[in-house]
């Protein structure tokens, strides 16, 4: 399953693309945010079209302690805002340390300043979705209970 990447933040929206048999995540594109959230929202719902996403992975920043500040409840309202641009199922992710994690990545590359200023939210973005990407597969492979089928009762001996 193809899934698009959603940094959402105040000034840009970082988005990310995984292959269809959810091995990697790869960064997309930066959205610089416009006075109007529908304009934002189409465009969002322009590169999941273009992607042929199907499916939508919102970050949720989650407070250190797991629970939920004001960037977590404005991220929940802008995936609400979002369900409404695409029929696209939409799913919020833990993004914590994402956006660190791809800058701790690009400094390691020797990538300029300015060049991860233009790319760190797309970077943070395909940091999200590969965090959700292993989340999935270590659904797929904890262990299914065993179907339970009655024992048969026994015929009474004679």
């Amino acid at each position: 399953m193809k899934f698009l990447a959603v940094d959402y933040g105040t000034r840009r929206i970082g988005l990310a693309v995984s292959d269809e048999l959810e091995f990697g995540a790869h960064p997309l594109a930066t959205i610089h945010r416009s006075r109007s959230l529908h304009h934002d929202l189409a465009e969002i719902a322009r590169h999941a079209d273009k992607a042929e996403a199907e499916g939508i992975v919102v970050g949720l920043p989650l407070n250190a302690d797991g629970s939920h500040g004001p960037a977590a409840e404005a991220a929940t309202q802008f995936a609400n805002s979002l369900k409404k641009h695409t029929r696209l199922p939409i799913t919020l992710h833990d993004e914590f340390l994402t956006t660190a994690e791809a800058e701790e990545a690009m400094i390691a590359a020797d990538v300029s300043r300015k060049r991860r200023r233009e790319v760190i939210d797309q970077m943070a973005a395909a940091e999200l979705l590969r965090s959700f990407l292993r989340f999935r597969e270590a659904q797929r492979r904890q262990p299914q209970p065993a179907a339970v089928s009655p024992v048969p009762e026994q015929a009474a001996a004679e």
